[in-house]
């Protein structure tokens, strides 16, 4: 029988990683599950081109750290869930894709729900595709949502979250 007892729901922190929340939610409900809200610090981004540079990079780059880790403790914090369900936020820094597919795989998770940014043509070509590269590297299913997709009706999810 296959369940969702451990479901990853990933987070950029963006409100187009927001339109996943439901569907991770809804199936740990069923199992009693729990979503792990993943966001992944990617520190390197800042150190390229015109990047950080001196003695205080490092203390920016710790003091975004823990604003996204504020971020994501406040989004889990505010995810209309039931009782069934626990919403644990982890925080990762590295490469995305890999450290989303790592985790899934050390947790030994059922299922990885993403949303996509819906990018295409050029932009996609040049920023790359977070969700395609987990969709290629993951150790267990994953169940990708556009942003623009329209949460079925469950009235309970709905008026919490208020959409």
């Amino acid at each position: 029988m296959i369940k969702f007892n451990k479901v990853i729901l990933t987070t950029d922190l963006s409100s187009n990683a927001d339109a996943a929340a439901p569907y991770a939610i809804e199936l740990a409900r069923h199992y009693g599950g729990t979503v792990y809200m993943l966001h992944v610090f990617e520190d390197t981004i800042y150190f390229s081109g015109d990047g950080l540079e001196g003695p205080n990079a490092v203390d920016w780059l710790e003091s975004a750290y823990d604003e996204h880790e504020r971020r994501l403790k406040e989004r889990a914090r505010t995810l209309p869930t039931t009782e069934n369900v626990s919403i644990v936020p982890v925080m990762l820094r590295g490469q995305p894709a890999s450290q989303i597919s790592a985790f899934a795989k050390e947790k030994g998770a059922d299922c990885i729900v993403i949303a996509t940014h819906g990018r295409t043509g050029l932009s996609r070509f040049v920023f790359g595709s977070v969700t395609e590269r987990v969709m290629h590297m993951s150790p267990c299913p994953v169940v990708t949502v556009h942003p623009d997709v329209i949460v079925p009706e469950r009235p309970e999810m709905l008026e919490t979250a208020g959409v």
